[in-house]
């Protein structure tokens, strides 16, 4: 799945995003009447929802946040009675009027390549697991492991105290509880869509894998621009790949995945004086609600 190739098209859709959810559910009523005896008056507006998660999943290539998150969106439409091959009908009317649209906003860029692009998101990602929640009821013990899953992606609400931009990207630094800061790098459209400016509130998201660590008194001078410090809370070491808990003295809390040999060559232990390091680009930014 080409998540660059998607990203780019849904910015250029940027002007029109807002229709794509109404087109998506006429179009589908239309070509499948038997959906109107099945959905609500108000689904209208549950469907426009709809379009923008599969939107936001197709472009965030992050699974142990996606999929959980679409088992949990399937099991919310079990009340529908809906099926894999319900999924597979929405898949084909959602990508009909997206390329409508996009030929129309975008057609220098539109073409096969993003067709494809946007179909595996369906075919890897969206569909398969989905179908878990559609037939599966979910049980409380497996929604909250379920959430504690999405919870690994090292989420933190801040408040923007500085937007930096040019023609190509913005560089967004947002405060934390504790005053820890992140910095991100995103495109104006982001800025845009998101409705970033001063003294706005907004998720950064950053995924534990993209965390790397270092003993804080290496000495060592590193030009990413997130660089924070603390002590190890936990590690829990695997055959492959081990996960370190590291509490900034704010008391805000970072997850990193890093392979288990490098957990022997660092020596890291519980209580031992760690940095967490991570690129700008790597920060993702999401304002409103994450999803529960």
């Amino acid at each position: 799945m080409n998540t660059d190739l998607i990203r780019e098209s849904w910015e250029k859709l940027a002007s029109r995003q807002d229709i794509l959810g109404p087109a998506f559910y006429e179009r589908l009523l239309e070509q499948h009447p038997k959906y109107k005896s099945i959905f609500s008056e108000g689904m209208s507006k549950r469907m426009e929802k709809f379009v923008r998660v599969i939107a936001l999943v197709a472009i965030v290539d992050e699974q142990e946040v996606v999929h959980p998150h679409m088992v949990r969106l399937g099991d919310k439409y079990r009340s529908f009675n809906l099926t894999k091959d319900d999924l597979l009908i929405f898949q084909h009317v959602f990508l009909e009027v997206l390329s409508e649209l996009c030929k129309k906003t975008c057609p220098e860029i539109w073409n096969d390549s993003y067709v494809q692009a946007w179909d595996s998101a369906f075919n890897e990602h969206i569909i398969p697991y989905m179908t878990q929640g559609l037939e599966h009821n979910l049980t409380p013990s497996e929604k909250k492991r379920i959430i504690n899953q999405q919870a690994t992606g090292n989420q933190f609400l801040g408040t923007v105290v500085s937007l930096k931009q040019d023609s190509l990207i913005v560089e967004v630094i947002l405060q934390l509880t504790g005053n820890d800061q992140i910095v991100s790098i995103i495109t104006p459209t982001g800025m845009q869509n998101l409705g970033l400016r001063m003294g706005s509130q907004a998720y950064a998201i950053v995924k534990p894998s993209q965390i790397m660590l270092m003993h804080a008194d290496s000495g060592l001078r590193v030009s990413a621009r997130n660089h924070l410090c603390g002590k190890t809370l936990k590690v829990a070491e695997g055959k492959i790949h081990a996960k370190v808990s590291l509490q900034l003295k704010s008391g805000n809390v970072f997850q990193a995945v890093i392979p288990q040999e490098t957990i022997s060559e660092l020596d890291i232990k519980a209580g031992e004086h760690i940095c967490c390091i991570f690129r700008a680009i790597d920060v993702i930014l999401a304002v409103g609600h994450l999803p529960r």
